[in-house]
């Protein structure tokens, strides 16, 4: 089994810093490292960067200053991923395995067309409430990466796969890292796209955090449960069994997490940055379009989300 040794982020945010902490913590040697261009290495360098308000120090390495990667964990903002990619490019190796902790369904497949297929696992993270401003993060549950090999009828490709899938697993343990092997891992991550489609957009668009939106006979709790439902439709087109089942499991996850707190795309809009709704209902619309399903809640949230973001 092979050694992973040198592990690499590119994308420094709430999740690169989460899950970098037990590889800092319990590896040592100065890893990881967060590749990024040397101007933002030199803008970084300069910011005190905490977790929980305990200062931390993160290694910073340009493209030139990198070591090869035998592990990269991919952590951008969807509109940013082709270009990271470009960024983390020179420390991929013939033998670096990559893991996307990007939201969404397709990152993976865009870092496999840009670096092989049999590189990429696939990963969700899901039961943490992260939330980074500036250079602060904080958080009151860590979550847990679910991490796999899909089925794709490609034998050769799926024993390829498997053997890294091992090698991350041993690696994980070692360093304490909180995951779990889930065996369908196409489907955990339609779960989880079914919850960020109706959870994360409800919070931007109303600018609410988690309590207002999961509170049982308001606005906000409406149209989440609409925009995730019209996601168990394209789903279920696509063979992926979502239904109600899933919305209650997953509804009851994210009730799990401080109320006070707020996903992703509602901290875009308060620090007034570009978000990922084209990720999320942009790709739900698309869907719907290939498959003849309408998908008038997620048409509404992706509208009104451009529209936020044209006012900054």
């Amino acid at each position: 089994m092979r050694t992973i040794e040198n592990v690499t982020f590119v994308g420094m945010g709430a999740l690169g810093m989460l899950f970098g902490t037990p590889i800092r913590e319990n590896l040592g040697n100065g890893q990881p490292e967060y590749v990024m261009d040397p101007a933002r290495k030199v803008r970084h360098e300069q910011e005190v960067y905490t977790i929980n308000g305990q200062p931390v120090k993160l290694r910073m390495v340009t493209p030139e200053e990198a070591k090869p990667a035998d592990l990269l964990f991919v952590g951008l903002k969807y509109p940013g991923l082709r270009a990271g990619l470009e960024t983390a490019a020179p420390c991929v190796t013939e033998d670096t395995i990559i893991i996307s902790l990007m939201n969404g369904v397709d990152s993976e497949e865009i870092i496999g067309e840009r670096f092989g297929k049999e590189k990429v696992l696939y990963s969700v993270s899901q039961e943490m409430d992260a939330e980074r401003y500036g250079s602060d993060l904080k958080y009151s549950k860590a979550g847990r990466l679910f991490i796999g090999v899909p089925r794709t009828g490609d034998e050769k490709l799926q024993k390829v796969l498997t053997e890294k899938l091992d090698a991350v697993c041993a690696f994980f343990d070692q360093v304490r890292f909180p995951y779990h092997r889930e065996e369908n891992i196409l489907y955990r991550q339609w779960c989880k796209f079914m919850a960020n489609t109706g959870c994360n957009q409800t919070t931007m668009v109303f600018d609410a955090d988690y309590g207002v939106c999961l509170t049982d006979g308001g606005l906000e709790y409406a149209v989440m449960l609409s925009a995730m439902r019209e996601v168990c439709l394209i789903a279920r087109a696509k063979g992926i069994p979502l239904g109600e089942e899933e919305v209650k499991e997953y509804t009851g996850i994210l009730r799990s997490l401080d109320p006070s707190s707020v996903p992703s795309m509602a901290q875009d809009r308060r620090q007034k940055r570009k978000s990922e709704v084209d990720m999320f209902s942009g790709a739900v619309m698309r869907f719907g379009r290939e498959l003849g399903i309408a998908t008038p809640v997620n048409d509404y949230l992706n509208r009104r989300v451009h529209e936020i973001e044209a006012e900054y």
